[in-house]
């Protein structure tokens, strides 16, 4: 008797391996497009993202003073003529707000998020040649197979820790600005340090500066780095962007920039 309880157990907690043309590991800018594209194919697509939310580095990265680096308009989308012309860009280098938002909006707009899972991580991917198919499996249990595999975690998925003795140890508050707080926090009045300089750390110090009580930066080498010089986008430019965008895109194809959209 025990033991048909016990297998009627296992039974029940077996999951079924769902079965997809295609997987995408990666909820950001470029695992959104392939969505959309896959879609259009006529495929069975499922989205495995390890944040709450789309966005990839938009989502992750919060820190005060965070923002896009090159014009707001050379990033968004170019598959839809009607995208482009209803999304306002408010300033010429967006902020990591902004830039989340017009994501959330492209998830909106083309419903997206039904096939996406949030809060899940990919513990491992395995290639089934027998089967001709790729299974991953996810860190909480569970797994799925499909023909094909894309990863799109980009670059800056993955954070790099200072590897300094001892750090373990430290009971004080610390933070990395690729794993940010979705809340604020708070440095009014208190000691500060940053570890490097880099492009990040020029928009995360130059906006703690105006609260911490005192700030420490540590800088294994210089870099050169020239002000960002942003600025509303008013009312005329925008439609001379909006009208412009053949051109804008063309040129940052030609300019080796590359177009994120595709």
């Amino acid at each position: 008797m025990a033991s048909s309880l016990q297998q009627q157990a296992a039974a029940v907690d077996v999951k079924p391996v769902e079965q997809f043309d295609v997987i995408i590991i990666g909820a950001g800018i470029s695992g959104m497009y392939q969505l959309y594209r896959l879609r259009q194919l006529g495929l069975t697509v499922r989205v495995y993202g390890a944040g709450t939310g789309v966005g990839g580095t938009w989502y992750w990265n919060r820190y005060p003073g965070c923002r896009f680096d090159s014009e707001s308009y050379s990033y968004g989308y170019s598959f839809s003529e009607e995208l482009l012309q209803e999304w306002d860009w408010s300033e010429h280098f967006a902020g990591q707000p902004e830039t989340l938002r017009y994501l959330n909006h492209v998830a909106d707009k083309f419903d997206l998020r039904k096939d996406i899972q949030f809060s899940t991580r990919i513990a491992s991917a395995i290639y089934d040649e027998a089967a001709n198919c790729w299974e991953v499996r996810m860190e909480k249990g569970g797994s799925a197979r499909a023909k094909f595999l894309i990863t799109a975690i980009g670059v800056l998925s993955a954070p790099q820790m200072p590897n300094i003795k001892g750090i373990e140890d430290y009971k004080g508050e610390w933070y990395h600005t690729g794993v940010w707080p979705h809340t604020p926090v708070k440095f009014a009045g208190k000691r500060v340090g940053v570890i490097g300089t880099g492009a990040t750390a020029v928009q995360l110090i130059t906006e703690i500066a105006k609260e911490v009580g005192h700030l420490t930066v540590f800088q294994r080498t210089p870099n050169f780095c020239a002000p960002l010089r942003n600025s509303p986008i008013d009312a005329e430019t925008q439609k001379k962007i909006k009208a412009s965008y053949p051109e804008i895109f063309r040129e940052c194809f030609e300019k080796g920039i590359g177009k994120l959209e595709g």
